[in-house]
Formats: C-alpha cells, sequence, structure tokens
C-alpha cells in the first residue's frame, strides 16, 4: 500500500461467491475484481505519515482512508491509539489543544494530561486506571508506549475491501513485569465501523493487575448542544463527586458551553441480564446533525462504563469510558475488592466498536 510501512502487505482476490448474495457494482472488493481501479490503494489504502512534527515532536502516523467509509489516523508511537477520525466529512474525534505530541513518563501527577492530545480511543492501563498511587501514574503507561511490530493487511470480505492494523504493546521491566498487548484494528469500505481488539498476555511468573478503559473522545459537531446519549441496561447513575452530583439530572444530554466549567464523570451500573449477547451499546444521537456514534464493547471482559462531560468552553468533550475498573486507582479497587489481574501465561481479550451512520428521519425530526 502506498506509502505504508515496510512491514506491510497487501493481500488481493477476486471476491469469494459464497460471501456474495447479490452483486453491488460499489462494493470496492467489485470495482477492482470488475476492472475497474488500476490500483486498490484508490479504494482502501494505508500511507505512512509522520504527526507532531509542526510541534518539534515527530512521531509515525498510519492514515487510513477507505471509499463510502471513515478517514482515520493511527498513532502506533502511542500504543497504536486512534486519533482524528472523519466520516463523510465530520469530525468525530474530539481534539485538545495539547495536539498530536509525543507520550511522556507517567510518574508526576500532570504528566498524562499534559500529553493528552484526544483522538478517538485512548488506552488506559495497562497497570493503573485514574488517579496516581502505589507508583503508577495516571491513566497508565500504555498511550505513551510506541507499539512494535506493526503491519497492515487489505483483504477481501465479500465485496468490501478490509483494512487490517496490528501490532504489539508492550508493558515490561527487566526483572518482573511482562505484559504484551496484541492489538488489531480493522476499518473496512462500505461501512462507518471501527474495531479494535486486545489481547492482552501475562509473560510474567506471578499475577499482576491489569485494569484497563478505553477513553472513547467525541467533540463537536456530534457532541453538542442537541445530543443525547443513550446506554440501555442502566440501573442507576453513581456521581464520582460534588461536581458530577450537581449535574446529575442532566448526565444524557450534552450541555451548553460553560465558561469556566468543570468536569464531571459517572459510572453508569448496567443490569447484567441487559447484554444478553454478551455486547454493551450504547449510542451518542445528535438529530440537528442527523448522525448516531455507537460504541459497543465485550460485557464480559468490560463489564463497567463510565462517563466523562468536560462543559468548559475552549474544551468540551465527550467521554464514553468502557472499562474492567474503577478511575479512583488499582489501590482503591484494590480495597473494593475489585482490582482486576491476570494471572501468570493467562490472556485476556477486549475488544471496542465505533460506528457511525445517519440517522432515519423519523429520528432525526424527534
Amino acid at each position: 500500500m502506498a506509502g505504508s510501512p515496510s512491514t506491510a502487505t497487501s493481500a488481493m482476490s477476486r471476491p469469494d461467491p459464497s460471501q456474495t448474495s447479490t452483486p453491488d457494482r460499489h462494493g470496492a472488493a467489485r470495482l477492482v475484481a470488475d476492472g475497474l481501479v488500476g490500483h486498490a490503494d484508490q479504494v482502501a489504502v494505508a500511507r505512512a505519515s509522520v504527526s507532531g512534527a509542526d510541534r518539534g515532536q515527530p512521531q509515525r502516523a498510519l492514515d487510513l482512508d477507505v471509499l463510502g467509509g471513515l478517514s482515520l489516523r493511527l498513532r502506533p508511537d502511542r500504543g497504536l491509539d486512534v486519533g482524528a477520525v472523519w466520516w463523510r466529512g465530520i469530525p468525530l474525534a474530539w481534539s485538545s489543544r495539547v495536539g498530536e505530541v509525543a507520550g511522556r513518563p507517567t510518574d508526576a501527577p500532570q504528566d498524562w494530561i499534559r500529553a493528552f492530545g484526544g483522538g478517538l480511543v485512548t488506552t488506559c492501563g495497562l497497570q493503573n486506571v485514574g488517579r496516581p498511587v502505589e507508583g503508577y501514574g495516571q491513566h497508565g503507561a500504555f498511550s505513551s508506549t510506541p507499539a512494535s511490530e506493526v503491519t497492515v493487511t487489505r483483504t477481501v470480505v465479500g465485496d468490501e475491501l478490509e483494512l487490517v492494523v496490528t501490532g504489539l504493546v508492550e508493558e515490561v521491566d527487566a526483572l518482573d513485569t511482562f505484559l504484551v498487548c496484541r492489538r488489531t484494528v480493522t476499518t473496512r469500505t462500505g461501512s462507518g465501523r471501527l474495531t479494535i481488539t486486545d489481547v492482552v498476555t501475562n509473560h510474567g511468573a506471578v499475577e499482576v493487575a491489569t485494569p484497563m478503559l478505553y477513553h472513547v473522545n467525541l467533540g463537536a459537531p456530534v457532541w453538542s448542544p442537541g445530543a443525547r446519549l443513550e446506554v440501555p441496561g442502566r440501573t442507576d447513575t453513581l456521581p464520582r463527586d460534588d461536581d458530577a452530583r450537581a449535574a446529575l439530572a442532566a448526565w444524557p444530554a450534552a450541555p451548553a458551553p460553560e465558561p469556566g466549567g468543570r468536569e464531571r464523570v459517572f459510572e453508569h451500573l448496567l443490569d447484567p441480564a441487559s447484554a444478553g449477547d454478551e455486547e454493551r451499546r450504547v449510542r451518542v444521537i445528535n438529530p440537528d446533525l442527523g448522525v448516531a456514534v455507537t460504541v459497543a464493547w465485550d460485557a464480559c471482559t468490560m463489564p463497567r462504563l463510565h462517563q466523562w462531560v468536560h462543559p468548559r468552553s475552549g474544551v468540551y468533550v465527550l467521554g464514553i469510558e468502557p472499562a474492567n475498573c474503577s478511575v479512583l486507582g488499582r489501590a482503591a479497587d484494590r480495597a473494593a475488592g475489585r482490582l482486576p489481574v491476570l494471572a501468570a501465561g493467562a490472556s485476556r481479550t477486549t475488544s471496542l466498536t465505533i460506528t457511525a451512520e445517519d440517522l432515519p428521519t423519523t429520528q432525526e425530526n424527534a
């Protein structure tokens, strides 16, 4: 693929007739198979790029573009997290004024927030989530750890083409810690869908704490006054502090921007029975924009859901945060008897899918 990493590969074949019930001449793979494009890069491409150079902190970037789907940036030097994402000319991700800077060591309390440029997905973990504690920084080291062995493949799925990016994110030390996350990010033509699958393995000799949280960051125009968050299966909502408690009744609605507004953090308690197919889904609906963004994840390995709302003018963001832990730090989870751990030699698989789509006309006018 054009400008892709040296490890990238490209797999192309004709669509499998068994996967194609009705011919769709607009499908990207069908266009290639019918000889209507000279190269598959025309309809599904991953380009190696550089981010942060304007701030004196050049880092690897991968820019993916697919016909009829998403345009997105992956950041291999930031844990292969997801940066800017656009769908049909609409930006989905929130970007902070920090910009695309390099990760920082998370030793000092403010290190993480000083390097938090936003992006659609920022991964927190693998050894702490939330407050700095026990020698671990805020939200852990995942998003400041460079990924290795990054590869890109392009495959045929029915009448469409799928881009698959993989990489390894390791949290290790010389003697004890040996955690490896194999990350896979996929998107395909003809769909506003992005999926992250992480397999975290403890290659060390002892059990270790492995809290993890997906920090999904949505900004304007998707999250703007008139938009709302839907959380099916919610049984209660717990505010983190007095600021959240004061806004508890308004948690579903995008607030008006407030000069000097303070962040609000909630945890939504979910009815286990409502996750029937073992997948949770929440949705942000913006009737004025005519767009919905659905966030889905594996309820077995990520049973908790946090919400971050910052209404301050010039910040203004919604965070949807599936997790296996609290946002209070590993010490608080241990005291509550809810600290996630991974035994020596054990693996855990988590997944996250984000989908942008048009709202039906009836919902646009609701």
